[in-house]
């Protein structure tokens, strides 16, 4: 009679546990994935930035950082035999 009490609460056990997989599984799945495309979005998409603050950091540095035009001497190897 122990041994069929304890099959029959293993089993309750079990479809209880498979009941609740499938009420709860799409709920946290649908959460899990809510989470992860967020990040993603921010990652790829960051904030627009304020196209007055942009251009003004844009003309900081053109003024900051001078133009260097010199390039320098070209120099032809030979190979030697």
């Amino acid at each position: 009679m122990v041994v069929l009490k304890t099959l029959l609460i293993i089993l309750l056990v079990y479809y209880g546990v498979k009941l609740l997989a499938r009420l709860f599984a799409p709920l946290v799945l649908k959460y899990i994935f809510n989470r992860v495309q967020k990040k993603m979005e921010q990652q790829f998409n960051p904030p627009p930035n304020d196209y007055k603050n942009q251009s003004s950091q844009s003309k900081a540095n053109r003024k900051k950082t001078p133009k260097d035009d010199k390039v320098g001497e070209y120099i032809d190897y030979e190979e030697i035999d």
